[in-house]
């Protein structure tokens, strides 16, 4: 983890993913799409300080709109990670430093446009991790297309800083879950990682499905941030894995000094397997015992 301010811009549509932020509803037959880049960005900077930059917004769509750019603050409720825009946090603060160059912009079908902002953090801002969300959001012209009303439409980045100073790192591996009986697709495993200090750091997650054999099924390697103070559980999934099979599962875990490998065991069996055997095993008992009143009452 890099010491100093650093400000990851990570696009996002509703789930948080490692690609550009994305949006559009395929099911409007319409109308506007628009996309956010890049993924993230890292600054050194000292309280007090300040520095600009840029994102991109592109249309990839048919039609041509305004948006409008503003920030917000970020945080999240649970160990899945639900985002929080709303909620104002100590530490979900960043959004309050960030001023934009322009608050609008008209955007053409196959058009970039950059975006440009500053960030000012104010002096004697307390050390470690704050944040905040950018967003772009399309505005609705008022037309129409055929039954088809234009909605807005909204891709964001999430800013995360990390003020100079007292910065504390720490960070421990909770818990492996990686049942045994599964019942359907995908295979899931998952971690928890708790983050004890007061910045965020990533969690590398690596997974590897072997077969009986000793073949690899699937290999998978994800990234998670985790806010300072919270717990995130961090899930990978194979979402391919047959309906059928007993699998060996190696998950490796690192983030700051820590490294952790288990290997687990896994049964992908669909529950009406075993609610068939349940009923088979059920008739052949009713059998026999039918079977013995009958050979007693010769």
């Amino acid at each position: 983890m890099q010491l100093g301010l650093i400000a990851g811009l990570t696009a996002f549509s509703l789930a948080f993913t490692g690609s550009p932020a994305h949006a559009a509803d395929p099911s409007d037959t319409i109308i506007e799409s628009i996309v956010l880049s890049p993924v993230s960005k890292h600054y050194e900077v000292n309280a007090g300080a300040s520095t600009s930059d840029t994102f991109k917004v592109i249309n990839d769509g048919k039609v041509a709109y305004d948006f409008v750019v503003y920030a917000r603050p970020y945080s999240v409720s649970d160990e899945s990670y639900q985002p929080d825009f709303i909620s104002k946090p100590q530490n979900a603060d960043a959004y309050k430093w960030v001023q934009f160059d322009k608050p609008s912009y008209h955007i053409e079908p196959g058009q970039t446009v950059e975006v440009s902002y500053t960030i000012r953090v104010p002096k004697g801002s307390t050390p470690g991790g704050h944040y905040g969300v950018l967003f772009a959001e399309t505005q609705p012209s008022g037309e129409t297309q055929g039954n088809v009303v234009k909605r807005t439409k909204r891709v964001g980045a999430i800013l995360y800083m990390t003020v100079k100073g007292d910065v504390r790192t720490g960070g421990t591996l909770e818990n492996v879950i990686v049942p045994f009986f599964q019942f359907n697709r995908p295979l899931t495993t998952a971690q928890r990682v708790k983050n004890t200090g007061n910045v965020d750091f990533t969690a590398k997650t690596n997974l590897r499905v072997y077969d009986l054999f000793g073949g690899q099924k699937f290999a998978a390697t994800r990234e998670y941030p985790v806010l300072p103070q919270t717990t995130r559980r961090a899930a990978v999934e194979w979402p391919d894995a047959s309906w059928l099979g007993l699998y060996r599962v190696e998950l490796t875990t690192s983030f700051l000094d820590t490294k952790s490998s288990s290997t687990h065991y896994v049964l992908l069996v669909p529950v009406w397997v075993y609610l068939t055997l349940g009923l088979l095993i059920g008739a052949r008992v009713l059998y026999a015992v039918a079977r013995r009143k009958k050979t007693k009452k010769k």
